[in-house]
């Protein structure tokens, strides 16, 4: 794969080494992949839904942040 770029290498490969770890949990009935950030807090990464009603929403937009709370169901 070839990266055209005017980003120097070391930024554009910032973080590919670091560990990520997802979580997949259900906001409002509908089931989203995330990352947490913080003890409280998480990115969501992905939905996973058939319904195109999920993806027009913007709340649950990849790169939203969520807070993580008891209500908040993992699997």
């Amino acid at each position: 794969m070839i990266l055209y770029t005017v980003l120097p290498l070391e930024l554009v490969l910032e973080g590919i080494d670091r560990e990520r770890t997802f979580t997949n949990v259900e906001i409002n009935g509908i089931n989203v992949v995330v990352e947490q950030v913080s003890a409280n807090e998480a990115v969501i990464v992905r939905i996973i839904s058939t319904d195109p009603q999920h993806f027009l929403d913007p709340s649950l937009q990849p790169g939203s942040r969520v807070r993580l709370t008891p209500s908040l169901v993992a699997r």
